[in-house]
């Protein structure tokens, strides 16, 4: 349902590329790319990941290391009991979702 992923600063244009879905070449032959529109991006206010991430940086402190872990990204699927569930119900699952992030 959820999953954590620690990455370093030198990853973040190529997690932007995969989660913006700026390319048409995937690695992943599994992207259905007619379902992208499915996708929710928890912060929902038309900034790209790159600006979040930078603006992030200049309120907090992060070591300036090739190693230093400074951005987690979180996927979350929706549980494979709530998906007979009306589209309100697996909506209000995602909103809660986010209400716990924020």
């Amino acid at each position: 349902m959820a999953h954590l992923k620690k990455n370093t600063r030198a990853s973040l244009s190529g997690l932007s590329i995969h989660f913006e879905r700026k390319t048409d070449n995937h690695s992943n032959k599994e992207i259905d790319i007619s379902r992208s529109h499915l996708n929710q991006d928890l912060m929902q206010d038309n900034s790209n990941m790159v600006e979040r991430f930078n603006e992030r940086l200049e309120d907090v402190y992060c070591m300036n290391r090739k190693d230093v872990k400074a951005l987690g990204t979180w996927v979350v699927t929706l549980p494979d009991e709530l998906k007979d569930l009306s589209h309100d119900k697996q909506q209000e699952f995602f909103n809660e979702t986010k209400n716990f992030f924020r």
